[in-house]
């Protein structure tokens, strides 16, 4: 058993839900697997976000909760709570990193039984988070973007918290990267992808109204930019509608599974979208993004340098102290014109590509 912090060779990483912020714990994950080499580290998260997470060479080993079982009755969720609580405490783990801080990453937190259970303060969580850890980093500026917020949580193990874009430890396989790379040369090579949706929940406050998605992808057509458009099963109505509605510069994607559109992403030379892990998928392989941010300020969410990005976002129609939930207007006011120029001036920038794109830098050392 580890004596101090700075000797626990054993992690668990807490993030359950939210595909975007599992893609943004995955640069911490990789400084941790290079910062301690020989660590054992697993990840306790949600069924339907470890698809996305199955291939990552950085962790040794995936807990994963089934939320149908936590919502199939009292006596089946019971059932799967000691199933899953009972693998954490067999594991052992020294140190467990709360990157999720609300109240359920913070039950799976202590009953994993880790003697260090790292998190963030009263005031840089939510709902009471700070209760169920007991080594405490607080930010300097609690606003600052998701990537370097996660890597903070790194510092009190010693690890460097540095970023390092050429190195963020994606989770994709080569042979998802060739099928992406062939399809893209089979439909022609078209620049732009574009993501319209967003979480069902988030819908009201994050989509760009259907009428300026028809409006820009006509004007980029019109100028010999082709388009295709992604989308998953909250938006496929919606999607299919603006494709059918634009005319033949523009294509509907395939249906993809989630480790699929990470690897076709990555393929064009710019990415239109909301505040999505669509997005997320874009810019962190280094594909130019311009952003529908919502109410969230840009610098918290936005792509990192050295990505080129935009973020879209109708300032005057954000009201401060206001939840983000009645503020539709904050990107629904975002006009064509601005939209246009941005995606143009995109794909005008040199197309910086961070080595995250090569299945080389994947590998743990």
């Amino acid at each position: 058993m580890a004596q101090s912090l700075t000797e626990a060779d054993s992690f668990l990483v807490v993030r359950l839900g939210a595909l975007g912020d599992a893609l943004r714990v995955c640069p911490a994950v990789r400084r941790l697997r290079r910062d301690r080499p020989r660590a054992r580290i697993g990840w306790a998260v949600e069924d339907w976000v470890h698809p996305l997470l199955a291939a990552n060479p950085n962790v040794d080993t995936f807990h994963v909760l089934r939320r149908a079982e936590l919502r199939a009755g009292a006596t089946r969720a019971l059932a799967e709570w000691r199933r899953f609580s009972g693998e954490l405490r067999a594991a052992r783990y020294d140190a467990a990193l709360d990157f999720h801080g609300r109240f359920k990453s913070g039950v799976v937190t202590r009953c994993s039984g880790a003697r260090w259970r790292l998190g963030y303060p009263k005031g840089q969580c939510t709902e009471w988070n700070q209760w169920f850890t007991n080594h405490h980093v607080t930010l300097a500026d609690p606003l600052e973007n998701r990537v370097l917020r996660f890597l903070h949580l790194l510092e009190p193990l010693g690890c460097a918290a540095d970023y390092d874009p050429s190195d963020l430890g994606l989770p994709i396989e080569a042979g998802e990267r060739d099928r992406a790379a062939a399809w893209y040369a089979e439909i022609g090579r078209p620049p732009l992808a574009a993501f319209l949706g967003s979480s069902a929940n988030q819908a009201a406050y994050h989509r760009w109204p259907v009428e300026k998605w028809v409006e820009l992808l006509k004007r980029l057509g019109a100028d010999g930019v082709r388009s295709v458009v992604f989308w998953g099963p909250a938006e496929e109505a919606l999607s299919r509608e603006v494709v059918a509605r634009t005319g033949p510069a523009c294509m509907l994607s395939p249906r993809t599974r989630l480790p699929e559109l990470m690897a076709m992403l990555a393929e064009f030379r710019a990415f239109i979208g909301a505040n999505t892990a669509a997005m997320h998928m874009a810019w962190m392989q280094g594909v130019p993004t311009a952003t529908f941010t919502g109410p969230a300020l840009p610098r918290t969410d936005s792509p990192l340098p050295p990505v080129p990005s935009r973020a879209l976002r109708a300032d005057g129609a954000h009201r401060a102290g206001v939840s983000k939930r009645r503020q539709p207007g904050v990107v629904a006011a975002v006009p064509v014109a601005e939209a246009y120029e941005a995606v143009r001036g995109l794909l005008e920038e040199a197309c910086i590509r961070p080595a995250t794109s090569s299945p080389a830098s994947l590998q743990p050392n």
